[in-house]
């Protein structure tokens, strides 16, 4: 023995690197009943908690600053019971940010859906964004608001998805 007592010892830590603030993202996929899924995003990690038959359980690491999409769906046996959709940003140390389901701690919200009308003219304008060749990663934070806008602004089972970039 060295003389030292085991609480005056520094840990031992294999991992040398500085140690991040992360936001972390849970998804699940249960066939017929729910799919919460990433949109877009580049996750620092992605780990699986859990895989069986017909479901999967997943948590994905965002880094301060990174942006993500994410879809939360689910259903009974009547039908769609939830859907929401968010474009978010991870946070960094000190700042605030809103809750948002299965993200933690929390996120800053760019753009948020509540309901199944809302989410499909979301997602349908999320596609014909990333055909235009455009990364929803690298646009800016201000299209994302500005879509948001709009959506909530107009009858989101009446619109054309091209209306949420502003385009007749």
């Amino acid at each position: 023995m060295d003389g030292m007592s085991a609480s005056q010892k520094a840990p031992d830590r294999a991992d040398k690197r500085p140690c991040i603030a992360v936001t972390t993202v849970h998804t699940v996929f249960e066939t017929g009943a729910k799919n919460y899924r990433l949109l877009f995003g580049r996750a620092l990690r992605v780990d699986t908690l859990r895989q069986a038959k017909g479901f999967t359980a997943q948590v994905a690491r965002f880094a301060p600053g990174m942006r993500f999409g994410l879809d939360l769906w689910r259903r009974n046996t009547y039908g769609t019971m939830q859907w929401r959709c968010f474009v978010c940003e991870a946070l960094r140390p000190g700042e605030e940010g809103e809750v948002v389901p299965y993200v933690a701690p929390a996120a800053r919200v760019l753009l948020k859906t509540q309901g199944a009308a809302q989410s499909r003219v979301f997602l349908a304008w999320l596609a014909e964004l990333e055909r235009s060749g455009l990364d929803p990663i690298s646009c800016p934070p201000a299209t994302f608001e500005a879509a948001y806008f709009r959506l909530q602004g107009s009858r989101a089972d009446a619109i054309p998805a091209r209306r949420l970039s502003g385009r007749p």
